[in-house]
């Protein structure tokens, strides 16, 4: 009976602000990682490059408004850095794993040359 009353101060409301903060950093960064990882493997400042960068920001803006939270400028350090985290991670994993062994092109270069 006793453990059915004491709850940790901890965990008392997981819907709090603090928590949707955690949760959307943390599917910031786990969204980044493909990202990142696709990346590690492409030629740095080919349009693929970029495009890997940028995909994952309408995900995050979606990730954002599913947890009600409004970007202001006490949150966007959290994103920014979860966002880099997760792109950082994913660029370190291919470089330890890659999925190939050489840089590849991007295939968007020929369209837009």
């Amino acid at each position: 009976m006793i453990f059915s009353t004491h709850i940790p101060l901890f965990f008392t409301n997981l819907l709090s602000l603090e928590w949707r903060i955690f949760y959307t950093c943390l599917a910031t960064i786990i969204v980044n990682l493909p990202f990142g990882y696709l990346r590690g493997g492409l030629q740095k400042f080919s349009p693929c490059w970029f495009l890997a960068i940028h995909a994952p920001v309408p995900l995050v803006i979606l990730i954002r408004d599913f947890h009600g939270l409004e970007l202001t400028w006490a949150l966007a350090p959290f994103l920014l850095g979860s966002f880099f985290i997760g792109q950082f991670a994913g660029r370190k994993l291919w470089a330890v794993w890659p999925f190939r062994e050489k840089k590849y092109k991007c295939g968007l270069s020929r369209f837009l040359d």
